[in-house]
């Protein structure tokens, strides 16, 4: 192996031993008990909203079938008021109309009347969604702000630890081969982690990456022995010889 492919490898894989620690430690983070209670509890507080929002909007709607239904009631007891004022008759026929506007008076005030029991209905359910949902708002609201606080004690105690493994990475990265770099990250970037592995087997055994385990190919196998290093043909893996 070229002596200075060797330093090459050396330093990206020096590189990837921190980067690997600076994603133990991210993960740590975003995996963190406090971190998924806080977006439990905002889509919790987000749904309780909507349900507010629901309410008030079904509320206008209610106070638009009262006043329909109200006007329906005055309606009808207008057209009663009429009829018993009438004057008395006794024409056969007339009296036979208003027997009609009688009967289909009391079949009108039957369907308000359910109008009426299904709007009560409606509007006790509508008012204890309300109050349910701003109950539980409340309670998410405070739980997010609980677990926010003690998530910010998590990521202010490690910090420190973070910046520290940043810096380094920054400074190793200087003296990275830009060839190599640019590979290592384009792997990193589509979640093939770590990009750097050595090779799996002996002489003895079928050579395969480290990473995959899959056998490598002839040609790679080759690249490998000549050079120290090859693509794994499967997950593309930079894959260097012990």
């Amino acid at each position: 192996m070229d002596e200075k492919v060797k330093l090459n490898l050396e330093n990206l894989m020096r590189y990837q031993a921190v980067d690997i620690e600076l994603k133990k430690l991210n993960k740590l983070l975003n995996s963190d008990d406090a971190l998924v209670v806080m977006h439990k509890s905002k889509k919790a507080f987000s749904d309780a909203k909507e349900t507010i929002a629901q309410s008030e909007d079904q509320s206008g709607e209610l106070v638009a079938l009262y006043e329909e239904l109200l006007k329906y009631v005055s309606d009808n007891e207008a057209l009663i008021a009429e009829l018993e004022g009438a004057a008395q008759t006794d024409d056969e026929q007339e009296l036979s109309e208003r027997v009609k506007k009688l009967e289909s008076l009391k079949g009108k005030f039957g369907t308000a009347d359910k109008k009426a029991h299904e709007l009560d209905e409606k509007s006790k359910k509508v008012v204890r969604a309300r109050v349910e949902a701003i109950k539980t708002g409340n309670a998410a609201k405070q739980k997010y702000n609980d677990s926010k606080a003690k998530h910010g004690e998590l990521v202010a105690s490690k910090e420190g630890e973070v910046k520290k493994l940043q810096a380094e990475l920054e400074e190793m990265e200087k003296v990275l081969d830009k060839t190599f770099y640019a590979e290592y990250k384009k792997l990193s970037d589509d979640n093939v982690f770590p990009p750097v592995v050595f090779a799996r087997g002996d002489s003895k055994s079928a050579i395969s990456c480290g990473g995959c385990g899959i056998a490598l190919s002839q040609q790679a196998n080759t690249h490998l022995k000549d050079e120290g290093w090859c693509r794994c043909d499967n997950c593309r893996r930079i894959i260097v010889k012990k």
